[in-house]
């Protein structure tokens, strides 16, 4: 609710609110003599209740209905109004209710404050009477029943009312699941309300005891109920995240899932995943933000000072509830909007990779139990993200070569039969270059095979210089390299050979002379080159690999070595 709405709210109550109050006493004048300490401890018995509330899928729930309703049949609709406001209050101070959200206190005391005027008001227009309780009470039983359901409806009609006027949600129906858990609250706690005033009437605030303790305990049990069940809901949805998260082998997919799978779970505003294995600061490689989704993080942190940093380094869970408790521990990193927040390490054989660290604009939005959960996410995660670093690494050592880190073959085949069934639908032009080095068993038996390995590798960087995001470099096999050029027409290629060609024989490559002295040497080599192009000179890969073969061999090869030549079909 933005500010101006909020003073237009305050406004509001600050018109109707004690206007209402005094209206209520001079028409519904309290009979208070000797009955004071009695009221006391129904507040008291109020206020307690009113500090154990129960959420239920997303909705609050405290059982002030019943007392209430012994309020008001005992001691009239003032008494009941003024006592049932003060429990509104008692209940929005224990929630700890943030400046930003203080139109909640004019919008819960109005509301609870027409709640009991129309429901009162009810009860009086159908013949009901407000005292002790007597033997004609079957005269009451259609104003009680009338109450009640007043209370139901007009809450809900109120509540409805705020969330299309006020809060302006889109997404939201009368006959919901607030109406159904406001039916239920209501149904379980009047009949005890009831009994209460029933007891009241003969045994004063004593029957407190009897009835409001177990009250309270049942309240309290509710609480605990409810609160396990929603543990054992996270703990099953954390459960079916984990199976999908270790079911992926793409470390970003992985993240993107986690974070899209977490911030439904969880109230999440802003959301961050650092990397904290083997780097000197904390690297931030996954970030999430309400309405923007995931965004990949720049990487590492300019500076440690922290939440995520003082979990790094303690290896241990942090909770925050609101602003004041953390804003002096980071130097601003963190959104001004935010509130609470829970941030835990990722661990890996007791070691800290990682950490996840979640804000909300709102206080309070995590509990205890979440860092549990979010613990049990964090380690899921960790062996999801180890499991895909072992795949990427076994499978970029099955598709490279150990030696020059290029791709090998097998991967270089399976790319061009990719390439192949790219064109069917775009049409895109592709050529291969296949270079031999001429002379190279001289370099062996001249220098020692580690210094022909040492060849190998410089050329192999240099290929990748030269060609960059032009292409795809690989090794072919012993001396010889392959080049793939997306989107090449075979004038084109022949041009980029004949560059490579220039810049393998022009410069130099540096060696250890293994054989003599092991000193530093500078030595000089060529290559033959042959061009083929796609679908001009080869049909499907093998035949475009074996004419630029063709070509390397007999027109460079065969006429002198140190040349670029075509394959002519």
């Amino acid at each position: 609710m933005n500010a101006s709405m909020t003073l237009k709210v305050w406004l509001t109550w600050l018109a109707f609110w004690p206007t209402l109050i005094i209206a209520t006493y001079i028409f519904y004048p309290p009979d208070l003599s000797g009955n004071v300490l009695d009221i006391l401890a129904l507040f008291a018995l109020l206020a307690v209740v009113s500090l154990m509330p129960i959420n239920v899928k997303g909705i609050d729930i405290f059982f002030i209905q019943g007392i209430s309703l012994t309020v008001f049949l005992r001691y009239g609709l003032f008494v009941e109004m003024v006592l049932t406001q003060l429990s509104i209050l008692v209940f929005l101070l224990n929630l700890r209710v943030t400046k930003k959200e203080s139109h909640r206190y004019p919008v819960n005391m109005l509301m609870f404050m027409m709640i009991s005027l129309i429901s009162g008001g009810l009860f009086y227009a159908l013949g009901g009477t407000v005292g002790e309780f007597s033997g004609n009470a079957m005269f009451q039983v259609l104003p009680a029943l009338a109450y009640t359901f007043s209370l139901i409806f007009v809450n809900q009609i109120l509540l409805h009312f705020l969330k299309v006027f006020v809060y302006r949600e889109a997404d939201t129906t009368f006959f919901g699941k607030d109406m159904l858990w406001e039916a239920i609250t209501t149904a379980v706690t009047l009949p005890i309300g009831f009994l209460l005033y029933m007891l009241h009437t003969y045994l004063g605030a004593i029957a407190i005891l009897f009835v409001g303790v177990p009250f309270i305990l049942i309240s309290l049990m509710l609480r605990l109920y409810y609160s396990s069940r929603k543990v054992n809901d996270l703990l099953h949805k954390t459960s079916e995240i984990g199976q999908q998260v270790t079911q992926r082998l793409d470390t970003d997919d992985i993240l993107n899932l986690f974070l899209e799978k977490t911030t439904d779970m969880f109230e999440v505003d802003h959301a961050y995943v650092m990397d904290a294995e083997n780097v000197r600061r904390l690297s931030l490689i996954k970030t999430y933000e309400r309405g923007v989704g995931v965004i990949p993080g720049p990487g590492e942190s300019p500076t440690q000072e922290g939440i995520s940093s003082i979990v790094w380094r303690s290896g241990r869970s942090r909770l925050y509830s609101k602003r004041s408790q953390w804003k002096s521990l980071t130097s601003g990193v963190l959104p001004l909007s935010a509130n609470s927040i829970i941030s835990v390490p990722m661990k890996r054989n007791k070691k800290v990779v990682g950490i996840i660290t979640l804000t909300s604009n709102k206080v309070r939005s995590y509990e205890k139990q979440h860092i549990l959960v979010l613990q049990i996410l964090a380690n899921y995660l960790a062996v999801a993200i180890d499991n895909a670093k072992n795949y990427e690494e076994t499978k970029r050592r099955s598709e490279t070569c150990p030696l020059t880190n290029l791709y090998n073959y097998r991967f270089f085949e399976e790319l061009l039969d990719e390439r192949y069934l790219a064109y069917e639908e775009n049409n895109r032009p592709f050529s291969i270059i296949l270079l031999d080095i001429d002379h190279f068993k001289k370099v062996n038996d001249t220098f020692g095979h580690h210094s022909g390995n040492e060849v190998l590798c410089g050329l192999a960087n240099r290929l990748v210089e030269q060609i960059g995001d032009k292409g795809t470099v690989a090794r072919f096999g012993g001396e010889e390299f392959i080049i793939l050029l997306d989107d090449a027409s075979h004038d084109h290629s022949f041009q980029v050979a004949e560059e490579l060609r220039f810049a393998i024989a022009d410069q130099p490559f540096e060696i250890f002379n293994d054989l003599e002295n092991g000193n530093r040497q500078v030595i000089y080599i060529t290559a033959s080159i042959g061009v083929a192009s796609a679908p001009d000179q080869g049909e499907d890969g093998q035949t475009l690999i074996r004419n630029a073969d063709r070509a390397m061999y007999t027109g460079a090869k065969q006429r002198g070595r140190n040349r670029v030549a075509s394959y002519v079909g």
